[in-house]
């Protein structure tokens, strides 16, 4: 990932709900050319909805999501993934600063951020 993330919040919409089985989604969003698999590319997998212009990208040795796709075809990598690769701790940098889409929210969240 290259750069600063255009968008750094969660996500409730019914397209990321759908696409990665989660409640809301911790998102980092960059433009489509920040984001390379730099290593083991031959070991991801990409998954198309089978409706939506949306993919998933995850790794074939241990499952994990390295990244979607949105409909506006940024690269959306999990801030839990981010975290994992620095030992349990997001950069300052990536912290949240809101909530998207959080009128079609199924699950409430009191956490202080703006709520769009």
């Amino acid at each position: 990932m290259t750069g600063a993330p255009k968008v750094h919040a969660y996500c409730h919409c019914e397209d990321c709900r759908n696409l990665l089985q989660v409640p809301f989604h911790s998102v980092l969003a960059w433009d489509p050319e920040k984001v390379r698999i730099t290593r083991g590319e031959n070991f991801t997998r990409s998954f198309q909805h089978p409706q939506k212009k949306m993919t998933r990208v995850f790794c074939t040795q241990c499952g994990e999501v390295l990244y979607n796709t949105n409909a506006m075809e940024w690269k959306l990598v999990s801030q839990l993934l981010v975290r994992k690769t620095h030992n349990d701790q997001l950069p300052e940098s990536y912290q949240p600063s809101a909530h998207f889409f959080y009128d079609r929210r199924i699950l409430d969240i009191e956490d202080g951020l703006p709520k769009k």
